[in-house]
């Protein structure tokens, strides 16, 4: 059952808002009415008007829970950060530190959030947790941990809380762009997906935005591939 406090105020804790599919979701979120409160590692410039922006570090909470509300009836993860690099290449450093980015610090938060969360949280993840691609072992052993953890996780806290992830191909943030060599590649790039586009921001942050909606109050335990078909279609050439 989707929750909401007796005020009616529906508060959205939003992870990595400050950019891409973070911030599209926060628009949505505004935009729906909820008090949303956003959390990244960099203050931006402006401020859209309602929502509270904590400047902090997701794996360490007990640095901002007293800036938080009371309740939490939604709480979205999703952290921006991309290390790619061949094998040969790869330092046990930054295994560590996508490891810590991705589970370890999902892991400290709601640990930390659990006598606020009610409703659901959605976990960002990537079509690369279950899809081997070139010099992703970093981040594709870091996003198959949360999915991995996020499963378990719906299993600990339902029936109160539900758990989902989001699992996307890429999509042309500033990140991902960065990724490919900027905008581009993405021709190719769209020509390797089935339906020969790849998903744009705002429908990434949809689909999180759905998850935490009274559509979705029978949906837990679930990972959702936004990602145009890429990581289950092989089509004729």
């Amino acid at each position: 059952m989707e929750l909401t406090n007796e005020s009616n105020q529906f508060n959205h804790l939003i992870v990595g808002a400050s950019r891409g599919i973070g911030r599209s979701l926060l628009d949505l979120s505004i935009d729906a009415g909820h008090n949303v409160c956003a959390l990244s590692r960099s203050r931006p410039d402006t401020i859209p008007s309602g929502c509270d922006w904590i400047e902090g570090d997701a794996g360490k909470p007990e640095l901002f829970l007293d800036k938080l509300p009371e309740s939490i009836h939604a709480l979205t993860f999703c952290p921006g950060k991309v290390i790619l690099g061949p094998i040969k290449r790869l330092k046990s450093e930054q295994m560590l530190d996508a490891y810590k980015t991705s589970v370890l610090d999902a892991f400290t938060l709601v640990q930390s959030l659990l006598p606020k969360l009610s409703g659901s949280i959605a976990f960002l993840s990537s079509v690369a947790a279950r899809t081997g691609l070139p010099s992703h072992c970093a981040i594709s052993a870091a996003k198959s941990g949360l999915e991995g953890f996020a499963i378990a996780l719906a299993a600990d806290l339902a029936p109160k809380v539900r758990v989902n992830v989001v699992a996307p191909t890429l999509t042309p943030t500033e990140m991902g762009l960065s990724m490919v060599g900027g905008d581009k590649m993405i021709p190719l790039i769209e020509g390797k997906h089935p339906l020969k586009k790849i998903p744009s921001v705002e429908e990434v942050a949809a689909m999180l935005n759905f998850l935490h909606s009274p559509a979705a109050v029978s949906i837990t335990g679930q990972v959702f591939k936004v990602d145009s078909g890429r990581s289950q279609l092989r089509l004729n050439s």
